[in-house]
């Protein structure tokens, strides 16, 4: 068999070359007759591209190198050189590259046998696995079962508080600082191993300086030819730190889960919502409240009640800001606005009150709010404004708009307030509601209006018949990172009908 075939069965990286030699018999290089296919070198040629390549034309840096020297020795003397450590310094393209190489070199058939293995890549790979198992917080184990050998990688001593040169411990010395209670589940895992094959999963404590560390243990044993366990490879990962961090995290989402809970209970509680339509003197009144997706407890509310037998109030209010100060603020306005209406307060002094209890009780809160008066008996409808969006009067298929300006709750200690008035016509929809059904990044309240205006007007013209419930269902907030009210009211035919 020539050298050539023989090498083509070599894996890994080998080549062989001849010398050659100068006039007095001297050697001035070396040549590469044959190559095995996974010999790579460092301008990229592979297995047979390597033969005909001459060591110092192709290498230049080699002459009077360790390499050198050591490939000259084994051809006088025959004997087998290694160098453990080779560092190889090369010019690839114009940029100079520091390698690292592991090189035996032997003489065969008369010429130089070289193997090599990139210490670098070997280096690497072992500081990626150090960095893995460090950040993984794990470390690997093999226990000979028969022979009683033990070894462990660096990581495992960390684990573990141990000195590496006091040396690993075996299973009878591992065993002793399982935590007692968990003993049992030990030694349970190990009857696993001896009667079954596969990779098993266990989880135990151990005894760390005094302190119990929880480890996972993914283990899989190896037999010999008559099946008996003669060896453990494992794997153990401290878990201690993220399972306490899972449990908090835990804890954490089931405070969150009873706040959202507690949250939705009380405020249904301080703004109890009709799941339908109701009724109050001349008008049938839809009411929908949607909480913002990042804070379910806001400020906004609104109000319809019976006033009288020919009377009602309707009103809508935003308060500034979110969470229980904001809820508390709105339960205190919400409440304050109806004792004002059954004391017959006209909606422009109804604001007036509302400003200065906020100024008294809750300095820190700015609030808008929108309060109208309907009397059905001649269908007129009083309102004023505070800083918030105009109600929408749709009559028909049109949209109209009915602002009153005024300035928002909680800015001076003494405002006024004017109010306007309308008369409604019979099956007219008034609209109020809060920002969060138009405003959204980028658009400013007018656009904003113009498309809820262009929205109605599409839902009314599609439901001729049942228009309230189709608004109601149509409208969509524009923005869900704040909560939004709605309210629609519709002008009953005559004022005897109560449904």
């Amino acid at each position: 068999m020539t050298i050539r075939t023989l090498l083509d069965a070599v894996p890994g990286e080998v080549v062989w070359s001849t010398p050659i030699r100068n006039a007095v018999g001297e050697i001035v290089d070396f040549v590469t007759r044959a190559a095995g296919p996974g010999a790579r070198d460092l301008h990229g040629r592979v297995g047979k591209e390597l033969i005909g390549v001459r060591m110092l034309d192709a290498y230049p840096s080699v002459r009077e190198s360790p390499l050198w020297d050591g490939a000259l020795r084994v051809m006088e003397t025959g004997d087998p050189v290694e160098l453990d450590r080779y560092e190889h310094e090369e010019n690839l393209e114009g940029v100079p590259h520091l390698m690292i190489f592991r090189v035996r070199l032997a003489r065969v058939g008369g010429g130089l046998l070289s193997s090599w293995v990139r210490q670098d890549d070997e280096e690497r790979l072992d500081t990626r696995l150090a960095h893995t198992e460090r950040l993984g917080n794990l470390g690997w184990t093999r226990w000979g079962i028969g022979d009683g050998e033990v070894e462990w990688s660096d990581q495992l001593y960390a684990i573990h508080r141990l000195n590496p040169a006091d040396g690993p411990l075996d299973l009878e010395r591992y065993r002793a600082i399982v935590h007692p209670d968990d003993v049992p589940v030990f030694d349970g895992a190990l009857r696993v191993l001896e009667e079954e094959d596969g990779p098993h999963e266990f989880e135990f404590r151990v005894r760390v300086g005094g302190n119990p560390r929880l480890i996972v243990a993914r283990a899989e044993a190896s037999r010999d030819s008559t099946g008996r366990l003669v060896e453990v490879h494992a794997v153990l990962q401290d878990i201690t730190d993220w399972r306490r961090t899972a449990d908090q995290l835990a804890a954490v989402s089931q405070r969150l889960e009873e706040e959202s809970q507690l949250t939705a209970r009380l405020q249904n509680i301080i703004l109890p919502v009709h799941d339908e339509p109701f009724t109050v003197p001349g008008l049938r009144v839809a009411a929908r409240y949607d909480p913002a997706e990042t804070a379910p407890l806001g400020g906004d509310w609104f109000q319809a009640i019976r006033m009288d037998d020919d009377e009602a109030l309707l009103a809508v209010g935003d308060i500034a800001g979110h969470g229980l100060a904001a809820a508390s603020a709105m339960a205190k306005l919400r409440h304050a606005i109806t004792g004002l209406a059954f004391a017959h307060h006209e909606p422009d002094q109804i604001l007036v009150a509302l400003n200065r209890l906020l100024r008294r009780m809750r300095p820190d809160v700015l609030a808008t709010a929108v309060v109208a008066h309907y009397r059905s008996t001649d269908r007129v409808l009083t309102w004023c404004h505070a800083g918030h969006p105009p109600m929408l009067l749709v009559r028909g298929d049109a949209v109209e708009r009915l602002h009153h300006p005024g300035v928002l709750l909680g800015v001076f200690d003494d405002v006024e307030y004017s109010c306007a008035s309308i008369r409604l016509d019979p099956d007219d929809l008034l609209l109020m509601f809060t920002d969060g059904l138009i405003e959204r990044p980028g658009r400013d309240l007018f656009e904003g209006l113009d498309a809820l205006s262009a929205t109605i007007t599409e839902v009314v013209r599609a439901a001729p018949r049942d228009r309230l419930s189709a608004i109601m269902d149509g409208l969509v907030p524009s923005n869900t990172s704040d909560d939004t009210c709605i309210l629609v009211a519709r002008v009953t035919p005559n004022t005897l009908e109560v449904s």
